[in-house]
């Protein structure tokens, strides 16, 4: 794939998921909107299911289950539209939770750390300084995860659900996004002198690496989309 094709779908990405969030918001902060908000709650995790489904080797089976799921819920429209934004924060914080499992289970005892195996993957071997920084930067993005989700499930309790919304649907992301900018200005800092890899980089090693996985080599951890770089 070029790099122009790269980042033409990677702004593609970015569009749907900001499109997708304003459109939440809008159903939460709208009254009557039951029905889209519901559409906006239920359609992602059923359209992923079902990608997942048909590529499964188990195909057979899941497919006639996805239908029977979506039957069902189609069946039960009317009560679950009247609680849609259950919905909408059940697939916030699973992501989020989903988010800090994928970086927290690779700080276990005899696995490699996610960010440490990323930067490995860019830079082929890592100082004692790096290896150790690497690891202290997947315990924080699994703590910011965490925080996210906790911070989410607060507002939903015990906030205005349009409080909830501004949260999950307009400032969860940009906090990735501050999270990110701090992460990279603590690392020119405490890994002063050593290498420093591009974003480009960055993209280029996890490229080449899900190729080789697609070709049939092992996954591994360092393989799934995160935000780490080094």
């Amino acid at each position: 794939m070029s790099t122009f094709a790269g980042f033409a779908r990677a702004a593609l990405a970015v569009g749907a998921v900001v499109a997708y969030q304003l459109l939440a918001h809008h159903a939460v902060a709208t009254p009557g909107e039951h029905g889209f908000g519901l559409a906006m709650a239920l359609v992602p995790p059923l359209a992923i299911a079902l990608i997942a489904a048909a590529r499964s080797p188990r195909r057979g089976w899941l497919l006639p289950l996805w239908a029977l799921v979506a039957v069902a819920l189609w069946a039960a429209r009317m009560p679950l539209a009247r609680h849609f934004e259950w919905g909408l924060y059940i697939e916030h914080v699973s992501f989020n939770l989903g988010m800090a499992l994928v970086f927290g289970r690779t700080l276990a005892n005899a696995r490699v750390p996610l960010c440490t195996q990323f930067a490995t993957m860019i830079h082929g071997s890592l100082t004692p300084a790096a290896a150790r920084y690497t690891r202290q930067i997947t315990v924080a993005w699994t703590v910011f995860f965490v925080a996210i989700a906790a911070v989410s499930t607060l507002l939903f309790v015990a906030a205005p659900i349009v409080a909830w919304a501004t949260f999950a649907n307009y400032l969860a992301l940009p906090l990735v996004g501050a999270m990110f900018v701090a992460e990279h200005a603590c690392r020119r800092f405490a890994l002063r002198g050593e290498p420093s890899a591009r974003m480009v980089d960055a993209i280029r090693a996890y490229r080449q690496s899900s190729a080789q996985g697609h070709a049939g080599h092992p996954h591994h951890a360092g393989q799934t989309v995160h935000p780490c770089h080094e």
